[in-house]
């Protein structure tokens, strides 16, 4: 199968076609996120595109009509190609090295938006977001999303000196609204999501303090091990993780602003341990404490 970033559509078969595809630099396509594709087309009736094996990633809004999308993630976990319905406002993020397929429906043909993308942290952001996501999803943010697009669009069809990065720049801005996480506060918010947001007021609070899993089972009324595989959902961290940046954030704000000693501000943020504290502090800092503290204070 030939592997192409774009299908040649007969003008018979869709309408309203635009799209730029751009060809970046070397030094572009080393350092920046850079576009490939992006354009919006509307179906006059059924078609299907199906391909695997791209270097890309795609990002793919439905504006208007309905369809189906089938994918396979490239992931070792992966196995069986699962497929969604696909209807207006419903977004696809994809690891383009997968096989994926898409079909406008007969009788409400879509209307798509799409950008493909590459970059040397694109598989990051990526697994990043497919740690907290499905690759088929809505968004609260799809206005800032499609602007986005278009945005890259207009820019690359008219380019300029500074458009590459530029386009970097709005791909970053997609991508950090894929990847955030969503707050509790919004509307539709479920209970448990309430209580996770609860749960970290409450770390974020008494971190200092000895805090174990049975211990916040309690003081949540939740089972300890819903609470660790939740928490860890939502927030992209386990719980322990979350507590030691916590501590080790705050024993930098000591190290920089106080004269405690190091054993002092190790207690102060919880760890009883300076050892420990040392261990910690190096493995997340690589540095030590005293070095962090020099640098910082400039002696």
């Amino acid at each position: 199968m030939e592997k192409l970033l774009f299908e040649k559509y007969k003008t018979s078969e869709v309408t309203n076609t635009r799209r730029v595809i751009h060809t970046p630099s070397a030094f572009v396509r080393e350092h920046f996120f850079h576009l490939q594709e992006a354009g919006c087309l509307r179906s006059l009736k059924p078609h299907k595109s199906m391909r695997s094996g791209l270097n890309s990633y795609l990002f793919l809004i439905v504006l208007s009509g309905s369809g189906e999308v089938s994918y396979r993630d490239p992931s070792p976990a992966a196995h069986a190609l699962t497929t969604a319905a696909a209807g207006a406002g419903d977004l696809f993020f994809l690891d383009c090295m997968g096989q994926y397929t898409h079909i406008s429906s007969g009788d409400d043909p879509w209307e798509l938006l799409w950008i493909h993308f590459s970059g040397p942290q694109a598989d990051a952001y990526y697994r990043y977001f497919r740690e907290q996501h499905d690759w088929h999803f809505r968004s609260q943010k799809l206005p800032e999303l499609t602007a986005a697009i278009w945005n890259i669009i207009r820019s690359n069809e008219e380019p300029a000196d500074d458009t590459d990065l530029l386009t970097a720049q709005q791909i970053v801005s997609i991508l950090t609204i894929l990847c955030a996480k969503t707050d509790p506060r919004e509307a539709g918010a479920s209970p448990l999501s309430g209580k996770l947001k609860s749960v970290q007021q409450y770390l974020d609070a008494h971190f200092a303090q000895q805090i174990s899993l049975d211990r916040l089972a309690e003081e949540f009324y939740i089972s300890k091990y819903y609470l660790a595989r939740e928490f860890k959902k939502t927030f992209g961290t386990t719980i322990i993780q979350y507590l030691l940046t916590k501590k080790i954030t705050n024993a930098k704000e000591l190290l920089r602003y106080s004269t405690s000693s190091i054993e002092d501000i190790a207690r102060l943020c919880g760890i009883d341990d300076a050892s420990y504290f040392n261990k910690v502090f190096k493995k997340m800092e690589g540095c030590t404490a005293s070095e962090y503290r020099r640098r910082w204070q400039g002696l």
